[in-house]
């Protein structure tokens, strides 16, 4: 398994752990923005900058965090 698999494997790893630990408000957004890490260390965005592809599943997935941390 190279370093990055490895890295891969531990973030759906860390993704299902929030899964199961937190809030259900945090499941979808955590899982689009997983994904759009994982196309992103894939190359799978095309010519689309890193910090542009991840920005909204980014945004979206911070924004429910604090939501579900404040309630």
């Amino acid at each position: 398994m190279t370093h990055t698999q490895a890295v891969m494997t531990s973030l759906w790893t860390a993704e299902r752990t929030v899964v199961l630990l937190c809030n259900e408000t945090l499941q979808a957004p955590v899982h689009v923005y997983g994904r759009a890490l994982n196309q992103a260390v894939w190359r799978e965005i095309g010519d689309t900058e890193v910090n542009e592809h991840l920005e909204a599943s980014k945004t979206a997935f911070m924004t429910a965090a604090r939501t579900s941390m404040a309630a």
